[in-house]
């Protein structure tokens, strides 16, 4: 029998053959609404939610496993979230130390400098100093050589002055 056939009055109510998804139907009640021909009615009773329930399931669960993936979403987010706030909180620290780092470094860098500078200011006055006692010096200076004299012929023209 086709769908839409209207069936043959000569078969009894519940001699209709097996229709595959309509088997749970009872043949009485389809002969019946097909001769009414309350389409409403029979469209409720073959709809696969008719189906479902008989079966015990329900599309409840797909609701369920949509809240559960939802929830997983929202947790995973909030970790996401937490785990983005420290990271951040943690650059931020380890920015300032690297700043205070180096305002300290450039400090004691400018203290060695001007340490520097007073030590060559120093160096030159000895040098000086030992180049004016020389030639009071009981020692013979011409037999010493000092790595000031040989670098600064300069400095021996003014200690013979």
């Amino acid at each position: 029998m086709m769908p839409g056939q209207i069936p043959d009055p000569s078969l009894a109510p519940g001699a209709i053959p097996s229709l595959g998804p309509l088997a749970g139907v009872p043949g009485a009640t389809l002969t019946e609404q097909l001769r009414l021909a309350d389409l409403h009615t029979l469209g409720a009773m073959i709809s696969p939610l008719h189906f479902l329930s008989r079966l015990g399931k329900r599309p409840s669960p797909l609701k369920e496993e949509m809240n559960e993936d939802e929830e997983r979403r929202k947790r995973r987010r909030e970790k996401n979230k937490v785990a983005a706030a420290r990271c951040r909180n943690k650059k931020k620290e380890r920015t300032d130390f690297l700043q205070k780092e180096s305002e300290r470094l450039e400090l004691v860098n400018s203290e060695l400098k001007a340490q520097i500078e007073e030590l060559k200011q120093e160096r030159q006055q000895l040098i000086v100093m030992l180049n004016r006692h020389r030639p009071t010096c009981i020692v013979r200076t011409d037999s010493i050589k000092t790595p000031e004299t040989e670098a600064n012929p300069l400095l021996d023209h003014l200690g013979a002055k």
